[in-house]
């Protein structure tokens, strides 16, 4: 995501912008999801088979498959393209990805109310960071580590801005 995708607000600026370096095809999720998406694809096909059904119990079988096929690969391949459309941008205020399959769908999250990021280092020199319970996540990112210390900084930015000011302990006056 280039500076100049992205819409701004007034008097913020943009301190990294970038896209995945990897894109994974399967991730850890997917170490449950797809074999139990095998599983179901198989017992649907074996049930359309083997029984021969028709009529409602033909077309609930064939929606079972369908279902049990995008768990078992289909989820990891739609994934795979979408992270190829992505883009991500840490501003001084905000954490942005914007991604989508055929229609970019753009999620933000202000930086003062984010905790620390988490990173998950990958293969090749990348990583997947994470902020908060997965608002946002950066996923295949290179430099990975420049990254979440800047990301972290930035949040720490944020916060200060949004604490209120200390009261002077000078001051003594009591209302």
């Amino acid at each position: 995501m280039s500076a100049g995708e992205i819409d701004l607000l007034p008097g913020e600026r943009v301190l990294w912008a970038g896209e995945p370096v990897q894109r994974p095809f399967y991730v850890a999720a997917d170490g449950v999801i797809a074999p139990a998406g095998l599983i179901v694809a198989v017992a649907a096909l074996w049930f359309l088979l083997a029984k021969q059904p028709s009529g409602g119990a033909m077309a609930g079988a064939v929606v079972v498959l369908v279902i049990g096929l995008y768990g078992a690969v289909g989820r990891s391949a739609v994934r795979y393209l979408a992270l190829g459309r992505t883009t991500y941008a840490v501003t001084d205020s905000r954490i942005i990805a914007r991604s989508g399959l055929f229609r970019q769908k753009e999620r933000a999250s202000e930086l003062a109310g984010l905790p620390a990021p988490v990173l998950k280092p990958g293969p090749s020199r990348t990583g997947t960071i994470t902020v908060g319970s997965g608002e946002v996540t950066l996923m295949g990112v290179g430099e990975p580590k420049r990254v979440r210390d800047l990301l972290t900084k930035a949040i720490d930015e944020a916060k200060a801005r949004q604490a209120p000011p200390e009261a002077d302990a000078s001051d003594t006056s009591a209302a």
